[in-house]
């Protein structure tokens, strides 16, 4: 995933290399001149744009509306001084000052993650077990059992659906429960052993996630 940054504050830049050392799947640019902004982003594809709408540079929406003309909105992620700030508001992903990069990095791969399957309302498995994410339900084509989801269990499977390789518990934590420095590993553990138990019991389905070490993904 490439990101391009926009911004001029160099303690964002640093922890923005921090917080995204963990996947070396998602690369940034950072750059707060806006000549080289209007040179690079005709020549690169970028999967989102975080742009700070209080640089000096970009003091009017019709400045950043220019620059972005080519790009889809929902590409764009602003930093806003108020949220409700009309008068620079371009994209639908708008986050007020001061910036929290870990809501800011949940949900580009939230949105990533969605947009994948945004036109499945049901995803159908090999085993026979059929996910309804909008519902939160897991239903069996071949009779009436289901069962319904917690959010947290819904997003573990969407993503893992999603993926259809191994993850990194690492990775999977980030992704459903956000870069929250607070909540470990053995939270994903708990969720995932309560949601195999369910599935085994109402279903007789012993492995439908499977556990590699510090991994998982979809049998």
């Amino acid at each position: 995933m490439q990101l391009l940054i926009i911004e001029n504050n160099p303690i964002l830049e640093e922890n923005f290399t921090n917080q995204l050392s963990f996947d070396k799947k998602i690369n940034f640019s950072y750059y707060s001149n806006i000549n080289i902004i209007k040179e690079i982003i005709p020549k690169k594809e970028f999967d989102f744009i975080i742009v700070s709408s209080l640089l000096p540079e970009f003091s009017s929406y019709n400045v950043i509306e220019e620059i972005f003309n080519k790009t889809s909105k929902e590409k764009i992620i602003q930093i806003l001084e108020k949220i409700n700030d009309k008068k620079h508001k371009l994209s639908k992903l708008c986050f007020k000052k001061p910036i929290n990069i870990n809501k800011i990095l949940s949900s580009i791969l939230k949105y990533q993650n969605k947009n994948q399957y945004k036109n499945k309302k049901r995803i159908h498995f090999k085993n026979g077990l059929i996910f309804n994410r909008r519902s939160r339900e897991l239903t069996f084509e071949h009779n009436s059992n289901n069962i319904r989801l917690t959010e947290k269990e819904s997003d573990i499977i969407h993503c893992l659906s999603v993926e259809k390789k191994f993850i990194k518990k690492v990775n999977l934590l980030k992704i459903v429960w956000g870069f929250n420095e607070k909540v470990k590993t053995r939270t994903l553990e708990t969720h995932i052993y309560r949601l195999r138990k369910k599935i085994k019991n109402k279903f007789g389905i012993k492995v439908f996630i499977v556990v590699d070490k510090n991994s998982y993904k979809l049998n």
